[in-house]
């Protein structure tokens, strides 16, 4: 007798388990579909090409957007474009210091 009680308690939570997960995956398919219409699309043009980490705050990215490329420093104070053109060459040498005069 206490096995079925204990039996059918477990059914009544993994039903209501259920019931809970189906209702969020109902709500996140249904904001998918909002920011679809909205044009918020997670498909943007946007693509990260290396990002390098100067230390634990700062960090130089290099991005893609419509074809160009850009450089931008990220720092606790904002982003800073360094350079935007598309001859950014991906097979640099390591910077080295100008030659003194």
């Amino acid at each position: 007798m206490m096995q079925s009680g204990m039996l059918a308690m477990l059914m009544q939570s993994l039903l209501g388990l259920a019931f809970v997960l189906g209702l969020f995956a109902l709500l996140v398919w249904g904001m998918r579909r909002f920011q679809e219409r909205q044009g918020i699309s997670n498909n943007s043009d946007f693509r990260v090409v290396r990002k390098i980490h100067i230390d634990q705050r700062n960090s130089i990215v290099e991005i893609t957007h419509q074809g160009q490329q850009y450089l931008l420093a990220l720092s606790p104070g904002g982003v800073a474009q360094l350079r935007a053109d598309h001859t950014i060459n991906h097979k640099s040498e390591p910077y080295a210091a100008p030659p003194e005069q």
